[in-house]
């Protein structure tokens, strides 16, 4: 990268399993330990890895200064959790595959191509997803009809919960317009590439028969 442009790419959704943005030319990479590197949904914390080893001592003396730092168990949660990241990342994006395809061919996903996870050749960002990316991740969006499809499906699940998190071991599902983004108005929604039916699902661990089933008999209301 140019020595005037400071890259930073937040690499949160992909894990260094799936993207390692430094060599690609990133000049740090920030992570939320929350999600998958702590991956059981109990720690908070973040981190920041930088290339330039210079940086990354002005960085760690700002840090400690400020007290920016986390506290010493959180720190061993989120080693514990990279000891089986590399086991839950692919569990992960192999369940997402199977529900990301089913869904797309339902009915009750409210148009072509409602589906939005890259590992689709339909999506728009396919090609460019798998030049960068060894794998196409968990957390992806659907859409359904409008914003009381969107709420009844979410208040319709029983084994997937309804939390506005993602990467860890249980399957969570967000319905933005009516939480995350709910300050926003109709229009505001879709010039961000939200509608009323806008489903996000962070895919889990467990058996994914079991969450179809789940998923199925949802959009069945």
């Amino acid at each position: 990268m140019g020595d005037d442009v400071l890259v930073v790419v937040d690499n949160t959704f992909a894990s260094p399993l799936l993207c390692r943005p430094i060599e690609q030319g990133a000049d740090v990479v920030v992570h939320s330990t929350t999600k998958y590197l702590g991956g059981h949904s109990d720690v908070t914390g973040g981190l920041a890895v930088f290339a330039d080893p210079a940086r990354y001592r002005t960085t760690w003396h700002h840090s400690i200064e400020l007290g920016v730092t986390p506290d010493p168990f959180a720190a061993w949660l989120t080693i514990r959790g990279l000891r089986t990241l590399a086991l839950r990342v692919r569990r992960h994006e192999q369940n997402a595959e199977i529900l990301a395809r089913r869904l797309a061919a339902q009915p009750a996903v409210h148009a072509v191509h409602a589906v939005h996870w890259p590992g689709l050749d339909t999506h728009p960002s396919h090609t460019v997803a798998g030049r960068f990316l060894s794998g196409y991740g968990s957390t992806f969006s659907f859409d359904l009809a409008d914003t009381e499809a969107g709420r009844k499906f979410v208040t319709g699940l029983d084994l997937v919960s309804l939390v506005p998190s993602l990467g860890g071991p249980e399957t969570l599902v967000l319905h933005p317009a009516s939480t995350s983004h709910r300050q926003l108005t109709e229009e505001e929604l879709n010039a961000n590439g939200i509608t009323g039916g806008t489903i996000r699902l962070s895919v889990g661990i467990e058996d994914a028969d079991d969450l179809w089933q789940d998923i199925s008999q949802a959009l069945d209301r």
